[in-house]
């Protein structure tokens, strides 16, 4: 004999879902949610990082064509110049690599995309992008307080052996990578 199925209801005559299958419905919601909301977070950081190694590139190749262009590297005195305004480098008023937009080399000078103060980084230093030419024989480009994933180790170009906890560098040539 078969027996005919009817609809099973609640004690008060509603169907519906128990409070615990609701609840693990939510569970697994919420389990994804975190999933999808960390790999999202993890890709925005480097993006960020693949920009940085870009713009260090970028700014190298504008760099070097100045030096081809003018016999000598942008000169900032001997001091560190950075993207970030009122950080704890001078800005030099936007032009922290001096000359190298009013030479056409890049349309501008670029800043560091998450910006403004890294807590994890001595002093609470502002992220950012930093240059120094004592004379404009070599020069140091670095990404400073910035890499949000891991940093380069000594056989990686962008290594810094001066700061390699702290910053990526590119340079006019080893000697400078290693005392700037």
């Amino acid at each position: 004999m078969i027996k005919e199925k009817t609809n099973q209801t609640t004690p008060l005559g509603k169907k519906g879902f128990t409070l615990v299958e609701l609840l693990v419905v939510i569970s697994i919601i919420a389990v994804l949610s975190a999933v999808v909301i960390s790999s999202v977070q993890s890709a925005r950081l480097k993006t960020r990082d693949t920009v940085r190694y870009s713009e260090l590139v970028q700014l190298r190749t504008a760099i070097n064509r100045y030096y081809s262009e003018n016999g000598s590297y942008p000169v900032t005195g001997g001091g560190w110049f950075g993207s970030e305004p009122g950080g704890s480098f001078s800005n030099n008023g936007g032009n922290w690599i001096p000359g190298l937009v009013a030479a056409k080399m890049i349309p501008v000078l670029p800043r560091d995309p998450l910006g403004g103060i890294n807590p994890s980084c001595a002093g609470g230093t502002y992220r950012a992008f930093l240059y120094n030419s004592v004379n404009g024989t070599h020069f140091k480009l670095l990404s400073y307080c910035a890499i949000e994933g891991t940093y380069p180790t000594a056989t990686n170009p962008f290594y810094d052996p001066v700061r390699p906890t702290s910053a990526v560098q590119v340079s006019s040539d080893p000697t400078t990578a290693a005392t700037l």
